[in-house]
């Protein structure tokens, strides 16, 4: 294996949003606007890092949320779906590469003193198995202090016949029967339709008895050039009664949140707007639409549901954890356990 090395340095904030536009796999998790409301909500800190080769040119981009415990200038820092390495203007990284990288932000964490975790972005072109193989042999342990990531991706590359043909029957038909139903599609941005979705999703909630850990008012107010949100409505008669959201990054989408009313359930509506979301992602020249995470044991339906669009099961390399050595992350990880014993007696 070739041995490279390369250096992370701290860039300043409005020098991210053209950095982590030039990679491939970038997603909402590290835009700006998503990153920065994200520190804000759990009173963390954003700080963002430029991976380089040593001649400066960037190879790779992280975007960590960290967390500093009281008094000591320490925390934990955590990188979600990254870091980034598909650069726009380099092949996709081999091993070596993969293995530098990770090397050079174990290097940022020991002289940080930050516990560092992180969770690779769920994508087709990562080998899962080689990062675990990789991440152990530059001590970044699995961690079970962060949550996994399991998901069903599409690729929206394909043209809308080889979608469909990629449905699984009964997807399909329930989709035919849709389309059939005469429901009218709206797109509205989601700064510009909150009045509209939030009641259907309320709703919705109350019946079911879900609660995101994320919810949907957190994603209401955020505004920014590198992050969209928007909402599909499925209309009937001239009334809303279905609705989904997407967040859409560089070239991914996620889906985010949906609402379907009886009379939505009825016209399977649902189908109608998760096959519209396929298309609205394709016409829109992203690559990937990341359907929002499957749990088979919590929640088997929606996992059916998902894995019969023809899209690809994934799961996310990670998380995994590296611990600097020194006393110092024994304290964090102290303060950690203390916080999360008083956080679950509140709640």
């Amino acid at each position: 294996m070739i041995a490279y090395q390369f250096s992370a340095r701290v860039l300043p904030e409005d020098k991210w949003p053209a950095l982590s536009a030039s990679f491939r796999d970038l997603t909402l998790e590290h835009s700006l606007t998503y990153a920065r409301a994200a520190a804000r909500r759990i009173g963390a800190d954003v700080q963002f890092l430029m991976l380089t080769t040593p001649d400066g040119q960037p190879v790779a981009a992280a975007c960590l949320r960290i967390k500093h415990v009281p008094g000591l200038r320490r925390g934990i820092a955590w990188l979600a779906a990254g870091p980034l390495v598909q650069h726009v203007d380099r092949p996709d990284p081999d091993a070596a590469t993969l293995r530098a990288v990770l090397a050079a932000l174990r290097t940022y964490a020991q002289e940080s003193g930050h516990i560092l975790r992180l969770r690779f972005p769920a994508t087709p072109w990562h080998d899962v198995a080689l990062l675990d193989q990789l991440a152990r042999s530059e001590a970044f342990l699995p961690t079970d202090r962060s949550p996994t990531y399991r998901t069903v991706v599409v690729d929206c590359t394909q043209d809308e016949d080889t979608l469909m043909r990629a449905l699984h029957g009964k997807w399909r038909n329930p989709l035919r029967n849709a389309l059939k139903a005469g429901l009218d599609l709206d797109i509205v941005p989601i700064a510009q339709a909150a009045d509209r979705f939030h009641p259907m999703y309320t709703e919705v909630q109350a019946a079911k008895g879900f609660r995101p850990d994320i919810p949907p008012e957190f994603y209401y107010g955020l505004e920014g050039a590198d992050f969209a949100h928007e909402v599909l409505f499925a209309r009937k008669d001239g009334a809303d009664i279905a609705a989904m959201t997407l967040g859409r990054a560089g070239s991914n989408a996620v889906y985010l949140f949906g609402a379907t009313l009886d009379t939505g359930r009825r016209l399977n509506a649902g189908h109608y707007l998760m096959w519209h979301s396929m298309l609205r992602c394709r016409d829109l020249g992203l690559k990937y639409f990341d359907l929002g995470g499957i749990d088979p044991e919590a929640n088997p339906s929606v996992t059916r549901y998902k894995l019969r669009t023809g899209g690809t099961e994934l799961r996310a390399a990670g998380p995994y954890e590296f611990r600097p050595a020194g006393a110092s992350s024994a304290l964090i990880s102290i303060a950690e356990t203390i916080h999360a014993r008083l956080k679950k007696l509140r709640s």
